[in-house]
């Protein structure tokens, strides 16, 4: 690198952008060869910028497919979701839907018959041979707490972001990923009963209905295969395909804090905290059937009221 990384993304000469006066900002993220991101990994978690990485996954992208992964697992039993939406907001959706369960060998056929499918986030312990092709040391990560296998035909991911910093890395296929830096997270209008996911489609972006997304960066990159993306905990992220991909994902490094996490929830607005609280006493307390959207956690006031019944059981 030329430069230092700085958390002021108009003085990082890694970034291009395009300005706009009636619109988004849109910032493409210009990368890094595989043998800099060894050099400015913490670096880059410490400024909390996205950083792409170009082949630093592409010992992997030579020998994995999902191919590959029938002939090593074809009766695994899967649960997929299959015929997903065509808009990029799955989580105005009934997850109940789209949700089956097959094995890994119909699961290939699905995508074979050009459906749009998705296998999201399935732990690699599940996929052993795989797993010990990563040398989680050399990707200069430190504590690793999770590691996840997504395979699947036109997916959409969905507007959202996470409370740890994460590794994505492309193996098979093409992805398209499009981040918001958490500075912007008042104008991404959060689900309210799902504060880390935005109602806001970022494909086909509406500011007649979102207005405030007309003050936004986007920031975004195209991956191929072996390539990696850095995704700071906290950045809003959306990541698709137009075809059959294989991607892994790693959860890394520190997370969140629990103030952190606090401020973010109540920076989210009032409507955010009230179906908390409605939550917690009609879904939690009283046990009502609450709508389990698609790739989405149960709601923030029954995870609660749900802690509590472990810590005091």
């Amino acid at each position: 690198m030329n430069a230092p990384i700085t958390t002021s993304p108009q003085e990082v000469p890694l970034f291009g952008h395009s300005e706009s006066s009636t619109g988004p900002v849109f910032r493409e993220i210009s990368p890094l060869k595989a043998d800099q991101w060894h050099e400015v990994a913490t670096q880059a978690r410490d400024a909390s910028l996205p950083v792409v990485v170009r082949g630093l996954f592409a010992a992997q992208a030579q020998s994995w497919s999902p191919a590959r992964v029938e002939k090593l697992w074809p009766d695994r039993v899967v649960h997929v979701t299959v015929d997903l939406p065509t808009h990029s907001v799955p989580y105005r959706e009934n997850n109940a839907a789209y949700q089956k369960t097959m094995s890994y060998a119909d699961f290939m056929s699905v995508m074979a018959s050009d459906r749009s499918c998705y296998l999201a986030q399935m732990s690699l312990t599940e996929f052993p041979d795989l797993l010990n092709d990563l040398n989680f040391r050399s990707l200069r990560l430190g504590i690793v707490y999770a590691a996840n296998l997504w395979i699947g035909n036109r997916t959409r991911s969905g507007l959202h972001y996470d409370n740890g910093d994460n590794l994505f890395g492309q193996i098979y296929g093409k992805k398209r990923a499009v981040l918001v830096s958490p500075k912007y997270s008042h104008c991404l209008y959060p689900f309210a009963d799902n504060p880390s996911k935005s109602q806001v489609d970022v494909d086909s972006l509406d500011l007649n209905a979102f207005p405030r997304c007309a003050g936004i960066e986007l920031w975004s990159s195209d991956l191929g295969p072996g390539d990696a993306l850095f995704i700071p905990k906290g950045w809003w992220h959306h990541i698709s395909s137009e075809g059959i991909s294989l991607s892994i994902n790693c959860w890394h490094g520190n997370s969140l804090t629990d103030l952190e996490r606090l401020k973010r929830f109540v920076g989210s607005g009032v409507a955010v905290v009230s179906r908390w609280v409605f939550d917690f006493f009609w879904h939690g307390v009283l046990q009502r059937p609450y709508k389990h959207r698609l790739f989405s956690p149960p709601p923030p006031g029954v995870e609660t009221w749900d802690a509590l019944k472990r810590r005091f059981r």
